[in-house]
């Protein structure tokens, strides 16, 4: 895997806000489930008035002022009502949202994200050291709330106005920093409200995996070197109550750990985050593939760490999130369950389906990656990914090349297939029903994770898995906006003309995300252009299939020398075909990979640049 600078600066700013949140080096006390399951937690519900309601003009008067004790045991006293607040951690923020005294807030850091009203609030750097003083003085505060990370500089926040530190450690010092909160604000009803109701919500969803089996998890925090959550972390506490068992609890803190002894206590489970320097992909080709999580497409990528990190009554959130993953049955959809599939067809699912026989390879791919991998019974001659693939039934080809009687000796529950079944699919309908999933575009892959999320009860992974590859987009998409249009060719295959894709293809989707112009974008779906045709448009990259029968240095001699892409070096072969030609999670990658070749230098990317002689020089 590459790794990059700004993945590097990512680890760094996400380490200091794990820290800033009072993950590491936390003493984590965990709650204990207990109450009547409940099968539909009710949200957190929150005010957005400027004070509680019980808040009047004489309670102020008489409340005011008040000295408190902070989670430092410092003692502060608050001479009047906060007004105007600025908070350094994330967390605090959240906490007077949830409190209804979010118009209090006058500045926030850098890493702030919710609630989503917290864009328009001043921001004032990073934790910490990392927080712009002069910033902070010029919003006039007559509080700052900061949390452990701040230490440092404290005694130059507290010459600007009075400070308290609120720094929670576990699931229950949240309704300590509550208290707290209700107290300095004179809000202390809307803080045992806010407690009652977060506490509610935290023995609901423990409630519901409490009669399950305890599921190992392996939490990654960071990939290089291998970093996770030991024993009396924030982390430690939320995979607990989720139903799970930390396969490091017996550590403490945040350690480094290797592959093999991860693979020695083998996770059912692997939670990644979208910081962490590790993707599904990488743990499906990496070393991880050997664990049981792995085999059995149960490595997630969680949608938003923050919701995990910040301890806040936020952190429902990500306690949920995780519990369905750990244990989508005690989630349960409806069953029968009806469906509208992408042929148009209403199709009804008596119950979860157990055996699973995929007909196309971008679907099993999705399955796997939405944790669904080990209902899968039978695939394609086709399938290579993930590598637990190569142990699964094989029922031959696409469409009408598949083996009916090998589907049927399968006993399938639910037949699972895109657009080149269509043929069969009356006869597939006597053994099973059938859904078709046949996505077009990137926004149809989306849609297509998410039908077969609903379909499998796998709906959570299915979340995280399209959160991620919006993610992944954005992302690309923010790097290459306003950069020049790169006139892009792709050569799929040569044999009599060099096929392309042109409009309609998800190659042709890819390039114009990356940056890129695609030089038969004006032609439909896939076709042979010639020579003449390439050379008239005069593509400056050309992007070539590991699987075209053709190389870049044959491109040296003969007429294609002449045009630009070839000229300057900029010819480029892909890592992998189906990364641009399968329309699955995986098609994210092979989108930054084509960015990376359009725009090396915007992704601090170095390619080999093809050198068509011995005296071309190595920078193409």
């Amino acid at each position: 895997m590459r790794m990059k600078k700004t993945a590097v600066l990512l680890m760094i700013l996400m380490l200091g806000a794990v820290v800033a949140a009072g993950c590491i080096g936390g003493n984590a006390t965990t709650t204990t489930s207990s109450g009547t399951p409940s099968k539909s937690p009710s949200p957190l519900t929150t005010t957005t008035s400027s004070a509680s309601p019980e808040t009047t003009t004489s309670s102020v008067e008489s409340h005011y002022p008040i000295t408190i004790t902070d989670f430092a045991n410092r003692t502060v006293t608050i001479e009047s009502e906060p007004k105007r607040v600025v908070t350094i951690a994330p967390s605090i923020t959240e906490d007077l949202y949830y409190l209804g005294l979010f118009d209090r807030v006058a500045g926030v850091t850098d890493f702030d994200d919710f609630p989503p009203e917290v864009a328009n609030v001043t921001r004032i750097g990073g934790y910490g050291k990392y927080a712009n003083l002069e910033v902070i003085a010029s919003l006039n505060p007559d509080l700052i709330l900061v949390d452990s990370f701040s230490t440092a500089i404290l005694g130059d926040l507290e010459k600007i106005a009075p400070v308290v530190v609120v720094d929670p450690h576990g699931m229950n010092d949240i309704p300590k920093a509550l208290e707290l909160l209700g107290r300095v604000f004179n809000a202390e009803e809307s803080a045992k409200r806010v407690t009652a109701e977060f506490q509610e919500e935290v023995k609901a969803i423990s409630s519901m995996v409490a009669g399950e089996p305890r599921v190992g998890v392996f939490y990654v925090v960071w990939n290089n070197p291998l970093m996770t959550a030991g024993g009396g972390t924030f982390i430690g506490d939320v995979i607990e109550l989720a139903g799970g068992e930390n396969i490091f609890n017996d550590t403490t803190g945040w350690p480094t750990v290797s592959p093999e002894q991860v693979l020695e206590r083998d996770p059912d489970v692997i939670l990644l985050t979208p910081h962490c320097g590790m993707s599904v992909q990488d743990v499906y080709k990496g070393p991880l593939a050997n664990t049981k999580a792995a085999k059995e497409g149960r490595v997630y990528m969680i949608e938003n760490e923050n919701d995990l990190i910040h301890p806040s009554p936020r952190v429902v959130k990500g306690l949920e999130a995780v519990a369905k993953l750990l244990h989508p049955d005690a989630f349960q959809v409806s069953y029968p369950l009806t469906v509208t599939d992408f042929a148009g067809r209403e199709v009804t699912i008596e119950g979860e389906p157990e055996r699973i026989v995929s007909l196309a390879p971008s679907i099993t791919e999705s399955l796997f990656y939405i944790g669904a991998g080990d209902k899968v019974v039978g695939v394609t001659d086709y399938e290579d990914f993930p590598p637990a693939v190569e142990n699964i039934t094989r029922i031959g080809g696409y469409g009408k090349y598949a083996n009916l009687e090998a589907i049927a000796s399968l006993q399938p529950d639910l037949i699972l297939a895109d657009g080149f079944s269509k043929d069969i699919l009356d006869s597939l309908e006597k053994i099973a029903p059938v859904i078709i999933v046949d996505p077009k575009n990137i926004t149809d892959i989306y849609n297509a994770i998410e039908l077969l999320g609903r379909v499998t009860n796998r709906e959570e992974g299915a979340k995280s898995v399209v959160a991620g590859m919006k993610a992944k987009v954005s992302y690309v998409s923010a790097m290459v906006a306003g950069k020049p249009k790169v006139e892009t060719f792709f050569i799929l295959s040569y044999y009599n003309g060099y096929w392309t894709a042109g409009a309609g293809t998800f190659v042709d989707d890819l390039i114009n995300l990356a940056g890129g112009e695609n030089i038969f974008g004006d032609v439909s779906g896939w076709g042979a252009a010639s020579e003449e045709q390439i050379i008239a448009r005069n593509p400056e990259v050309i992007i070539i299939s590991p699987n075209a029968g053709i190389k870049p240095e044959d491109l040296c001699s003969g007429p294609l020398s002449e045009v630009d892409a070839v000229k300057n070096g900029h010819v480029y072969v892909l890592s992998d075909e189906n990364l641009v030609v399968r329309p699955g999670p995986r098609i994210v990658h092979g989108l930054e990979e084509i960015a990376e070749y359009l725009h090396p230098d915007v992704f601090n990317y170095q390619p080999q640049p093809l050198a068509c002689n011995a005296t071309a020089e190595a920078g193409g």
